[in-house]
């Protein structure tokens, strides 16, 4: 692609990102969606005919701070999120433990603050894990600002591009595609540089763990291929350890990703799991008091939220309760997790397969949880995943009935133009594949 067309592209994307924030007129659900829709449009169009060049690789990060500016003045609008990660890092930095009391309880009422009324969910604990809880403390010592939350979850983005460009390279995959996919994505400009969610800091270590991961493995694979015998895996005998590190970072941002520890530990070993649980007893160390409370808020979440659902309804429908529904995803997703670490699916694949499948089955599904999928989405070129990350905008179809009545509408209509499309490509692409797997080291780099 000639880099003035690209130019040209993507300053359309950012045009259209911008109006949808700026413009007093981009009502929801329309044209809010639709503007939404045609700078994803857009954006598919450009990482479907992106070039290699490293003149395509300067434009798509120069393109990609751009549109990330244009937005991050915005005060958040279309979700709350970051009002109670800021009330988190306050009552750290005030001394108290964030698990063992909810914003309006009345221990904590003397360190309210001017956005207190802001914050969502006020009588549920935190949900959030420690390592979050650390960079909401950085945050409150940076002045407890929403541009400078805003500013941190940006330097992870950024930063966790950079380490996909490092995985695509080490496995020969179009880097330029990698990180047009990821960089450009509208999902994660629009939810972190306007909304300010925390995603970012998760999924930089993600990479991170992918990343370590795949050098692991190269290194027992190196064994014996050298004059130097077994030196070199010597050398790099940390890194297991490290991947399970990053793993458990990840995993105390949001906890999804610990699922893939079993597959972890039966490709890289001990070390891998001994990594991950130093770091998660190091990090819970702090909050420890909070002893059972540690997970009050997380448990009253997986009671009792939901949003967009879709194929959990089938569960619903089969099952005939809500409460055995979720029993019988988490059996499913228990069964994928076996899976994974029975096939020893890499890192990267494992969490492709137990994310995703989490995401399907289940009962809530913010737009913003979709973007734990684009790391892997971006370095396989995934077509479902990718299309999910634009129909995810649809939840917010009920946005504008919040703002005028205070009732988010979900009607059957907009959940199945979210889900359905999604899931025809992910059956077409899946028989795709069967008829024409990827072998070991292709560019989609499927396999184990």
């Amino acid at each position: 692609m000639p880099r003035r067309t690209l130019v040209m592209l993507g300053l359309t994307e950012l045009g259209l990102l911008g109006a949808l924030g700026w413009w007093p007129g981009a009502h929801f659900p329309f044209p809010a969606l639709a503007l939404f829709g045609t700078a994803f449009a857009v954006y598919a169009a450009t990482a479907w005919r992106v070039g290699v060049d490293s003149g395509s690789t300067r434009t798509i990060w120069l393109l990609a701070i751009a549109m990330r500016l244009t937005l991050l003045p915005l005060a958040p609008e279309l979700s709350d999120d970051i009002y109670r990660y800021l009330w988190d890092g306050h009552v750290q930095l005030s001394g108290v433990n964030p698990y063992l009391y909810a914003p309006g309880a009345p221990e904590v009422e003397v360190l309210r603050t001017a956005y207190h009324g802001l914050i969502n969910n006020p009588t549920v604990p935190t949900i959030y894990p420690p390592f979050a809880q650390a960079a909401f403390l950085l945050i409150a010592l940076m002045g407890s600002t929403l541009l400078g939350a805003k500013v941190l979850w940006l330097v992870c983005d950024l930063g966790t591009a950079w380490l996909l460009v490092r995985i695509a390279r080490a496995t020969g995959r179009n880097e330029q595609r990698v990180l047009l996919l990821y960089l450009w994505a509208p999902l994660l400009i629009i939810e972190v540089a306007w909304s300010g969610h925390l995603e970012p800091l998760g999924l930089l270590v993600m990479a991170l763990a992918i990343l370590l991961a795949g050098a692991a493995q190269r290194a027992v694979a190196h064994v014996g291929t050298t004059d130097e015998g077994t030196s070199e895996p010597t050398k790099r005998s940390w890194l297991p350890a490290a991947a399970g590190g990053a793993l458990a970072l990840s995993a105390l941002t949001k906890f999804a990703p610990a699922a893939a520890l079993p597959a972890l530990v039966r490709r890289l070993g001990w070390k891998a799991l001994a990594g991950f649980a130093v770091t998660g007893l190091v990090l819970y160390a702090p909050f420890a008091l909070a002893g059972p409370r540690l997970f009050t808020g997380l448990l009253t979440y997986s009671e009792h939220w939901w949003f967009m659902k879709g194929p959990f309804v089938v569960l619903e429908v089969v099952t005939g309760d809500p409460a055995r529904a979720r029993l019988a995803a988490a059996v499913l997703v228990i069964s994928v997790i076996a899976w994974s670490a029975i096939a020893r699916y890499n890192l990267e694949r494992t969490l492709l397969w137990l994310l995703g499948t989490g995401m399907i089955l289940t009962p809530t599904l913010h737009p913003w949880y979709v973007l734990w999928m684009l790391p892997m989405a971006a370095l396989r070129a995934s077509r479902p995943w990718i299309l999910l990350s634009g129909l995810a905008f649809i939840g917010y179809f009920g946005f504008g009935s919040y703002q005028q009545a205070g009732e988010w509408l979900q009607p059957g209509l907009a959940r199945a133009a979210l889900w359905i499309p999604f899931l025809i490509l992910l059956i077409v692409d899946g028989i795709r594949a069967r008829v024409r797997p990827t072998g070991e080291g292709e560019s989609l780099g499927h396999s184990g």
